[in-house]
């Protein structure tokens, strides 16, 4: 294939010394995403911390104080199950049936929803030139074992943060704490850039059911050039395309208020598609977050 192809060309004009290769990297080629249940998610964000409660079968997570959202952020729940999940809920959001009379908002995200069509060999030339110098530039492996990202991850992590500003840096205790679930099925899967030997970024990702999640993509300031990031989003899509179960991939939120970040994600080949939601809130909350954070507002209803 040609993802082993890539590794084995950089392996050549750059081999790595013995103690890179304990440090439990894998070849990316036959990489493919565990697909869990949702009851197995609910039960990882239950270990790491997180609230979860259930209502009519379904999990559903506290995503903050009061605000609820199924634990699937992208299954398509029935009139009878996108209801209010638990009395101290201020406000929820979840997604339903395409015919769904209950509807009354969508949810704006970047979307792969033809996994099957998305193959290598029909991207745009443009593409596969950022892709192939991804490979000839970086090795890109599929981490095994948590000790590279555990010596090498937060100075990763705080070179793009510096960059971006994006959401908050959390501190070296709480990411190196983030770690300790590495290898659960539900938490997916971890894909890295290594440049010399040393780590350049990454992309991590799950499944659920079957919808693939990008989590998070992390490229160091100094490995930009080397178009990681292009290389790490396409390889994790590759993978999802190699699990049968999954049928569509989501690359996170439509955040309008990031033209360059939107383009971005638009050039890969990743829209943006509007999905059919329920959104309730309580009234007094719905006007004070359309007034105070109004692209928050559109991302939990699709409203401008």
């Amino acid at each position: 294939m040609q993802q082993s192809q890539g590794l084995e060309v950089r392996m050549e004009q750059s081999p790595q010394d013995s103690s890179t290769a304990t440090l439990g990297v894998s070849d990316i080629g036959e990489t493919t995403v565990p697909v869990v249940s949702e009851a197995a998610l609910a039960g990882y964000l239950q270990r790491t911390g997180r609230r979860v409660v259930f209502h009519r079968g379904r999990p559903w997570e506290q995503l903050r104080p009061g605000f609820f959202r199924p634990v699937n952020a992208l299954a398509r729940f029935s009139a009878a199950e996108a209801t209010r999940p638990t009395l101290g809920c201020w406000g929820f959001q979840a997604c339903v049936r395409a015919d769904e009379r209950r509807a009354n908002a969508s949810v704006p995200v970047h979307l792969i929803s033809d996994l099957d069509g998305f193959r290598e060999e029909v991207l745009p030339g443009s593409r596969r030139y950022k892709l192939r110098k991804a490979r000839r530039l970086s090795q890109l492996v599929r981490l095994s074992t948590p000790e590279l990202l555990q010596q090498q991850g937060y100075g990763v992590l705080r070179s793009s943060h510096s960059r971006t500003g994006y959401g908050r840096l959390p501190t070296e205790v709480e990411f190196q704490a983030g770690l300790d679930h590495f290898g659960d099925p539900a938490s997916g899967i971890v894909l890295v850039g290594l440049v010399e030997g040393k780590l350049g970024g990454y992309v991590t990702g799950y499944a659920v059911d079957g919808t693939a999640y990008l989590r998070d993509l992390v490229v160091s300031t100094d490995a930009l050039d080397t178009e990681m990031s292009t290389g790490l989003t396409y390889e994790f899509i590759f993978a999802c395309r190699r699990s049968p179960q999954i049928s569509e991939m989501l690359h996170g939120l439509h955040v309008r208020e990031d033209e360059g970040l939107s383009r971005y994600k638009e050039w890969l080949g990743i829209p943006v598609s509007r999905v059919p939601a329920r959104v309730e809130m309580l009234p007094g909350a719905a006007a004070l977050t359309r007034r105070l954070s109004p692209h928050k507002y559109y991302r939990l209803t699709g409203r401008t």
